[in-house]
């Protein structure tokens, strides 16, 4: 509570003093004073603007304009904003000083912030001396990847010749002090995603050759390298199985689903009939209800077709569950494609068949790529569907019969961290490498036509 106290009376005595400071930098401002040496004395409280108050006038300036930034309008606008920025710097300052205090603490701390720093220290250097070579007339890769050497790169393109007529004023801005602190801060935010991103994947990594059953690891990386882990998961459990049930459900529902819902949007897209919009507002108001409220009369539906512990059933489900938002999506980018087109292909002698494969399908194809990987990923990651629909055993099996045969890969790693039977931590982490291999695969074939998809997703509808 002390502390608490403490804080806003800090921040009250730094709001009073940002506007005092700036009250009197605008009364001097206006008198035709400007520059380092006048914001410095302006931030000084009382004198500041007793300073600025005896300044004699450079420019011509009546008093009502010096007495209306003292009015209520001026001053109330100027406390709101420097409430604001305050709290900003607050909020920035408090969590950073917070978390250099703990790594002075503790030791894995204390590395991640001197990784970080040094990174940071890194990027700005090679954002500086990248500025001042192209300020030069140098701009290629080479500039980035020479000042990402420390100090030579500045001493390489200082000795450099000019290519462009700047001026030492324009080469002296690369160092001001604006343009270091946004530097700072484009590259510590970037540095920071990149560490939050990178740091469990490398924790994941290391977890996976610890061979630990039921510890985690307290270390990011293991001092001693086990593939007990992947021995555990290839041969004491049926993964093999788990990856293929998984793979075999999300391949059906990205190519069967895809084509599905990519016929039924082409219809809404190019055709008209009765119907057409009570049809689109229907499946817009089925997106609006979770799957999870329909789990009894999914469950219900398998008893009674059979259909409980079989994997590849559960396709139907995800196909179904994708139609709606996805339809919708590909029907808004379908309905952007000119119409013109059509009927060009038809005056050719082509007929609606022809013209949706040879037209409509090549110019759809990031929207297509997009949806296909969604919907590969949707099987991919899910817990919820196949733990309540394959834990029972399907029709005709016998007593020996191995329920862990029809699990999928999130069923299967999921007993791994929560059967105290099973428990074993590294084996789940080894999983969940071989689980990020299709994923990454896929994000990294179609990259082009996922931005694009993405992009088009959300300015066409």
């Amino acid at each position: 509570m002390a502390l608490l106290i403490y804080l806003l009376i800090a921040y009250v005595a730094i709001v009073l003093i940002a506007i005092h400071w700036g009250t009197a930098y605008d009364h001097a401002v206006k008198k035709g004073y400007e520059g380092r040496k006048y914001l410095l004395m302006c931030l000084i409280p009382i004198y500041g603007y007793m300073y600025a108050k005896k300044l004699t006038p450079r420019v011509h300036v009546s008093d009502i304009e010096l007495n209306h930034l003292l009015s209520f309008e001026i001053i109330s606008k100027r406390t709101v904003l420097y409430m604001l920025i305050v709290l900003v710097g607050f909020l920035i300052f408090i969590p950073s000083a917070v978390l250099i205090y703990l790594s002075l603490q503790n030791s894995l701390l204390q590395t991640l912030f001197s990784t970080f720093a040094v990174i940071l220290l890194l990027f700005i250097h090679q954002g500086t001396v990248v500025d001042y070579a192209r300020k030069k007339g140098y701009e290629s890769i080479t500039v980035g990847l020479i000042g990402l050497i420390p100090v030579y790169g500045f001493i390489h393109y200082m000795k450099k010749d000019k290519k462009r007529n700047v001026s030492k004023q324009g080469l002296k801005e690369v160092f001001s002090v604006s343009n270091f602190i946004q530097r700072i801060l484009i590259y510590g935010e970037i540095t920071l995603v990149a560490i939050i991103v990178i740091i469990p994947v490398i924790y994941i990594f290391g977890m996976a050759f610890s061979n630990l059953r039921t510890d985690i690891p307290a270390a990011i990386w293991p001092q001693e390298f086990s593939f007990g882990a992947f021995e555990y998961l290839f041969e004491e459990t049926n993964f093999t199985r788990w990856y293929w049930n998984t793979l075999k459900i999300a391949l059906i529902n990205m190519f069967v689903g895809t084509i599905l819902i990519t016929g039924a949007a082409y219809v809404f897209a190019r055709f008209s009939f009765k119907g057409k919009k009570a049809g689109l507002l229907t499946i817009l108001v089925l997106q609006a209800f979770p799957s999870f409220m329909g789990l009894i009369a999914m469950y219900v539906l398998f008893w009674k077709f059979g259909l409980l512990g079989k994997p590849t059933a559960l396709s139907i489900l995800y196909i179904g569950g994708s139609i709606p938002g996805n339809l919708w999506l590909i029907k808004g980018f379908l309905s952007q494609i000119p119409k013109d087109l059509d009927e060009s292909a038809m005056i050719d002698g082509a007929n609606k068949l022809q013209i949706f494969i040879r037209i409509i399908l090549p110019l759809a194809v990031p929207i297509l790529t997009f949806v296909a990987v969604s919907m590969f990923m949707g099987p991919w990651m899910d817990y919820m569907l196949p733990g309540y629909l394959l834990r029972f055993k399907p029709e005709g099996a016998g007593p020996d019969y191995d329920i862990t045969q029809q699990w999928t890969l999130a069923v299967g790693l999921f007993r791994f961290i929560n059967d105290l039977n099973y428990q074993h931590y590294s084996a789940f982490a080894a999983g969940a490498i071989f689980v990020g291999v299709p994923i990454t695969a896929l994000y990294m074939a179609f990259q082009k036509y996922l931005i694009e998809g993405i992009m088009a997703g959300a300015t066409k509808g």
